[in-house]
Order: C-alpha cells, then structure tokens, then sequence
C-alpha cells in the first residue's frame, strides 16, 4: 500500500485542494467539506474553489456563511464569473447533498467528482431520474478514488454529525453504516497528537496520523 505522502503526491490538483478545502473548514468547526470547479477545456485548470462554512460568521463577499446553505459545492459556485457552470467539472470531498446537487443541475455541471459517499443521500439520483427536466441535464457522477482518502473524506464530515447532532436520525445511520469509523472518530477525541494537529496543522500531516488506521476501515 502506498504511504500518505505518496498518495497525496499522486493527486490532481483539484484534488489537493479540494481536500486542503474540507479541512480548512475542518478545523473552523464546519462540515468538514471541500468542493473545486474546474475547466476540463482548460487542461483542468482550476476556475473556483469553495468550502463549508455553515459554523462560521465570518461575512465575505460572494461567500455563504452561518446557515445551512453553506455548503462548499454552493460557496464553489457562488465564486463562478460565468452565467452557468456548462461544462465545467465540480470536485467535492463528499457526495453533494439535495441542494447542492441540485444547483450543479440548474448551472449545468458536466460532470461531479465525490470522492466519499453520503449514506443519507441513498437512491438521491433515483429522484433526478424520475422527473424529465432534471433527468435531461442532471451531470455524470464518478468516484475517483479509493483508499484511506475515501475514509478520510467521510471522516471529516462525520465528525461534526456524531459531535454536534449527538442522538439524531443522521448520526445514528452514520454509526449504523460506518462503526469502524465511528468507533475511530470517538477514539480520536482523546488524542492529544490529532487534537494539536487539528488546531494548526496541515491536511497532509492529518493524513500521515491517520494513515494506517484509515486503510484499515477501508
């Protein structure tokens, strides 16, 4: 199995700052969740990034903040120049939700990235599919990656579901589909070394800590 380091190298660029995204929202006390518009016309160059900050305050222009429309896909495609996303690519750390799935349909994604999976948006695109409007344009969806990034992905999500929606119908679907990884998040609430590295430090280095056991949910 390759090492933390090695995996990050091999990443695209869009997924490195996807990922840097979702922990920068991470550590504010957010979802946890990075998303990244891209140019596929454009060698893939990167047109607009974005992350979850429904926990913070903070008001910057063109920026969601302090409320449930928050998301990193919206606050992505709140930074857009252009009328639409037409044939654009988004990359997000987490399967978008109804809302976020919705506006890439609206501005016409081509195609999204997610590199974890949500259990609470199960058979989601059975509801596209059922209506002809948004069955027509609805973008294709792929998962990229594998291994410890995915349980990572999910990871940083979860967090915030098991911590602030304590005894809630999500966190106990999330403890119902991922126990090995509930069961390490709860163990990482007293470890010392992940709580300084959640205060002030990197994306990389958080993955490096977790490495091991995250290829061993995988």
């Amino acid at each position: 199995m390759s090492s933390a380091t090695e995996t990050w190298k091999g990443l695209s660029l869009p997924w490195q700052v996807a990922f840097e995204e979702a922990w920068a929202s991470f550590r504010a006390g957010s979802f946890g969740v990075g998303a990244v518009v891209t140019d596929p016309a454009a060698e893939n160059a990167i047109v607009t990034v974005g992350r979850d900050r429904v926990m913070q305050t903070q008001r910057v222009p063109r920026t969601l903040s302090g409320n449930m429309t928050a998301h990193a896909e919206m606050n992505a495609f709140a930074e857009l120049d252009t009328f639409d996303a037409e044939g654009l690519h988004l990359y997000t750390t987490l399967e978008p939700c109804l809302m976020c799935a919705a506006a890439a349909i609206q501005l016409k994604v081509a195609n999204v990235h997610y590199a974890a999976a949500d259990e609470s948006r199960a058979e989601m695109n059975d509801v596209w599919a059922s209506a002809p409007v948004t069955a027509a344009c609805a973008p294709s969806t792929t998962m990229l990656l594998d291994g410890p990034l995915v349980v990572f992905a999910r990871l940083l999500p979860m967090v915030f579901t098991l911590s602030k929606v304590p005894g809630g119908p999500l966190e106990k679907l999330a403890r119902s589909e991922h126990p090995d990884l509930a069961g390490l998040i709860d163990r990482l609430s007293e470890d010392s070394t992940w709580s300084e590295i959640r205060q002030a430090g990197t994306c990389h280095r958080a993955l490096g800590h977790l490495w091991d056991e995250l290829a061993a949910i995988d």
